[in-house]
């Protein structure tokens, strides 16, 4: 007799943000990386199996605001991070959520990024999701 594998209905892969997304949720399963940046999460979707579910929400960019000065560079990461999804899991949803306001980053910069993901998201044909609007 095989176990019974838990099927999601949706996956969120992203930074620590996301440690208790979907515990109260038998169809979500959180795949949470903490300090993960943009890149390697990049990396771990190429390599890792994914499943099959309906949606995948991806959340990223937190980490990078920190550390990377250049927000192209970033917005060129996550463009490479979402095709690369969207062609691992062509039939699926895919979201894109945006940075969250947090202390130590100006909200002038949060904003800035997120108006990128945006872009990146439309360009690609997926949902972007501002968390602080």
């Amino acid at each position: 007799m095989h176990a019974e594998q838990k099927v999601a209905k949706c996956l969120v892969v992203g930074d620590s943000m996301l440690r208790n997304e979907g515990a109260e949720h038998a169809d979500m399963m959180a795949e949470c990386f903490p300090g993960i940046k943009t890149e390697q999460l990049h990396r771990v979707i190429e390599k890792k199996g994914l499943g099959s579910p309906e949606t995948v929400l991806i959340h990223v960019g937190t980490n990078d605001l920190r550390t990377t000065r250049n927000l192209d560079f970033v917005m060129a990461e996550v463009y490479a991070l979402v095709a690369t999804t969207k062609r691992k899991l062509p039939k699926r949803r895919l979201v894109l959520s945006g940075v969250l306001r947090r202390r130590g980053v100006s909200w002038r910069r949060i904003g800035t990024h997120n108006a990128r993901f945006d872009w990146v998201a439309n360009a690609l044909g997926l949902t972007f999701v501002d968390p602080n609007s």
